[in-house]
């Protein structure tokens, strides 16, 4: 028969109470590193699993809170920016003691996929931390519904959220092209109904390209899906419309990388015939070759902040919106303009 906790906390010298909660991680109470210790050796020695389960009913605390990324156009184990979230918000609560469960709800016409409702329903999850950078309007009502401690990444029209400052990253996007000499600069984006972050980012850089004199509504600008071949075929048509080009900003990394290989593909040179630039700061961008001049904000670190504001939110607390600052990483995608046109081969 497995061990039981008992025979445990026996085995350590502890009580029953003191080995459940150096087990659990309870924050509320710290213990020796000694006495922490032969617990865990007991159990190495006595191949003791604790049944989290049983532990959940008996305490009413699952310890496991969901990040929730609606699937859109693709799963979320392909958006790269939210792998990058996932990962800090894995760290964060595991340090804490807690689980991080996946859900990716399919949204159609508005209708939430029935099983993710059921979930939140469920009382087993003790918060939610959500991708907003989608359109996610219906699943906060339905969070809103079941009361669960909630927050948000992005730009949805919620209290408790974490965004960057694309005001800023723009700004410093912008000068470093216009200081390189840069006037005729392309954009691509993705559909707003999907992706409402973009258009906040869209706005950011428009408002930059004024600042500098540029006229932001005639600056090219196109929507792109993800997707190698959809990208070779925008691009081609966005140089034959727009020859004068000398640079291309995607409003996020993944549609850069797709942009780049595209030229290549075309026989564009980066940087010598088009600059390029992206947002988010992904780790391909620093490996792809030429490396990606592009916004950082910080995406590592959006998991502790959004832990840090779940926790007050389930104490009662009315935690304030976080806004991450950006920075400029310049690499080897942008440089000078040449003087001959950008025409595509």
């Amino acid at each position: 028969m497995p061990a039981s906790l008992e025979e445990v906390s026996r085995r350590a010298g502890v009580s029953i109470s003191t080995a459940s909660r150096i087990l659990s991680n309870d924050p509320h109470y710290s213990f020796k590193s000694r006495t922490r210790q032969r617990v865990l050796d007991a159990c190495h020695d006595l191949q003791y699993q604790p049944n989290l389960a049983a532990r959940a009913l008996a305490s009413g605390r699952s310890r496991i809170v969901a990040f929730v990324v609606p699937r859109v156009q693709e799963t979320p184990f392909t958006a790269l920016g939210s792998l990058q979230v996932l990962a800090g918000l894995e760290e964060a609560f595991s340090a804490r003691g807690y689980h991080i469960l996946l859900s990716s709800p399919r949204l159609a016409d508005g209708n939430v996929d029935p099983a993710f409702t059921q979930l939140m329903q469920s009382g087993y999850l003790e918060g939610i931390v959500l991708d907003g950078h989608f359109a996610v309007d219906p699943l906060l009502q339905i969070l809103q519904r079941q009361r669960l401690p909630c927050v948000t990444i992005g730009h949805p029209n919620y209290p408790y959220t974490i965004r960057a400052d694309d005001d800023g990253g723009y700004r410093m996007l912008v000068a470093h092209l216009v200081e390189l000499g840069h006037r005729q600069i392309g954009i691509i984006g993705l559909d707003h109904t999907l992706f409402p972050s973009g258009r906040h980012r869209l706005a950011a850089l428009r408002a930059a390209a004024e600042r500098h004199g540029l006229t932001a509504e005639t600056m090219p600008y196109v929507e792109s899906r993800f997707g190698r071949q959809h990208g070779v075929l925008l691009i081609r048509q966005l140089l034959a419309e727009h020859p004068g080009l000398t640079a291309l900003v995607a409003l996020n990394d993944r549609l850069a990388l797709d942009a780049l290989h595209a030229l290549r593909m075309l026989g564009v040179r980066v940087p010598e015939d088009l600059a390029v630039a992206g947002h988010d700061d992904l780790p391909q961008a620093a490996d792809v070759l030429p490396s990606l001049t592009t916004i950082n904000q910080g995406l590592h670190r959006w998991g502790e902040y959004a832990a840090d504001m779940l926790f007050a939110l389930a104490a009662g607390g009315e935690p304030e919106a976080v806004v991450m600052q950006t920075r400029l990483v310049v690499r080897d995608s942008t440089a000078p303009p040449s003087a001959a046109p950008v025409l595509p081969r």
